[in-house]
């Protein structure tokens, strides 16, 4: 009665399948676009070019997928260990049951809205030709008088006057100090630059600071510092941080140095200033996000309505994640039955080498040898006993003989037939007797 009332009616029982799929809709439907913030941990690389990782912070962590398509479009090689922002949809893969967030676009963490602001201003500022090659000048040969635009305590500039001395740079060198950092560094930097052009004699500008985070050095980003930069008359050198950083001033001005050492060689060095670079960066990523989330905002939230209806991207990736499992499981057990049929070789190769004539003859052979020496052994040690045993039977025969006998204080008593007298009754009957010592005979008169 009890397991009857337990029991469901059977339309309210799902198979497991059926309610993988009933959470997976709901994921997608109610967690699409969304960004996540973690750091990157488990990053395995697919021969397909698809990417699987797991983004995690101190209290959980979220299986990740980036497909090749996707992560072609990266500026950047994901790396275990590296912070990210993620935009992707949440889905289920269904076979382990398991959600994940299917990446569309990732970016390094840190970057945030001043990276996005960066990246905004730096298109707006390319599409309008400030950072165009034909505008850019020709840095002097041989510079004979230079304008350096920077903080006077810092060490950039003292970086940069070491290395014009220790290169026994011959021109003038004249430092316009500015703030390079925080409020209203950037009026300075611009009132500078209006000073040295107003200035007779320069020939060339340097704008310098050491290296910092991207809000540390976002006074080089400012749009007014950089349209300063980029109508500047005179040719100018942006040497801003180390050599991963970039800022909008390195591509409005005229040459772009990696570090203040660098600008200081460039200046110095004719052979450097041969040397090409580069001064655009790679394709704006984030042009394609502005373009994918503003102006097209209504038509992909259409296509992403049809497409979840049909799903065949998500057929596709769930294709291609079975391809991926399968592609690892097959080399795990091609790779378990080479080491099986290399163990079985190197078994039978051994047991060859043990059954071959010239192994079994060598073994024959020094059994030979040992049983040679053994025979050598046991006859020194039998000829060493006999030997022994012989020496004792000689000291025996030694100590008993007759002069042996007389050394140790006896003597013998014989007649003047030499006859042994061996009692004192016969000793009484001889007139004469002669007792012989081990080293002479004495003669003995019987006076009784």
């Amino acid at each position: 009665m009890l397991d009857s009332l337990m029991t469901p009616p059977p339309e309210q029982v799902l198979e497991v399948t059926a309610l993988t799929r009933l959470i997976k809709g709901q994921l997608e439907e109610n967690f699409s676009r969304v960004w996540v913030k973690g750091e990157v941990s488990n990053l395995r690389k697919q021969s397909s070019g698809h990417l699987y990782f797991s983004l995690k912070d101190t209290g959980s962590q979220l299986p990740c997928a980036l497909f090749a398509r996707d992560a072609a479009r990266q500026s950047f090689e994901l790396q275990d260990g590296m912070e990210l922002l993620v935009l992707g949809d949440v889905s289920v893969f269904e076979p382990h049951g398991r959600y994940q967030l299917i990446a569309k676009i990732a970016i390094q963490s840190g970057e945030g809205r001043l990276q996005l602001d960066y990246e905004r201003l730096k298109r707006k500022l390319a599409a309008e030709g400030l950072f165009n090659a034909d505008h850019k000048k020709p840095l002097p040969t041989l510079p004979r008088k230079i304008a350096v635009i920077t903080s006077p305590t810092g060490a950039a500039v003292r970086d940069f006057l070491q290395i014009l001395r220790r290169r026994e740079f011959a021109g003038e060198v004249v430092i316009f100090p500015a703030k390079v950092q925080g409020k209203g560094a950037a009026e300075e930097v611009v009132a500078m630059f209006k000073h040295v052009v107003a200035s007779d004699g320069f020939d060339l500008i340097v704008i310098t600071r050491g290296g910092g985070s991207i809000e540390d050095l976002w006074v080089f980003n400012e749009e007014a510092l950089a349209r300063e930069v980029a109508a500047c008359p005179l040719p100018v050198i942006s040497a801003i941080g180390h050599e991963i950083d970039t800022v909008l001033t390195d591509y409005a001005a005229d040459k772009r140095a990696e570090t203040p050492s660098g600008a200081a060689e460039l200046i110095s060095s004719l052979h450097m200033e041969a040397r090409s670079r580069c001064e655009d960066a790679e394709s704006d990523f984030h042009a394609w996000v502005k373009g994918y989330l503003s102006d097209q905002v209504s038509q992909l939230c259409d296509l992403s309505a049809r497409m979840r209806a049909i799903a065949p991207d998500r057929r596709v990736q769930y294709i291609n994640m079975q391809l991926d499992e399968m592609e690892s499981r097959l080399s795990s057990n091609l790779a378990r039955r080479l080491s099986t049929e290399q163990q079985a070789i190197n078994i039978f190769g051994q047991r060859i080498t043990q059954q071959h004539p010239k192994t079994r003859i060598g073994v024959a052979c020094q059994h030979i040898k040992d049983f040679s020496r053994r025979l050598e052994y046991a006859k020194d040690l039998t000829a060493s006993k006999k030997k022994e045993k012989l020496q004792n039977l000689h000291h025996r025969l030694e100590n008993g003989s007759l002069q042996a006998t007389l050394k140790r204080g006896y003597a013998l008593i014989q007649n003047k037939d030499n006859t042994i007298i061996d009692s004192a009754l016969l000793a009484k009957k001889e007139p004469q007797m002669k007792a012989r010592f081990h080293d002479g005979e004495i003669t003995l008169k019987n006076d009784s």
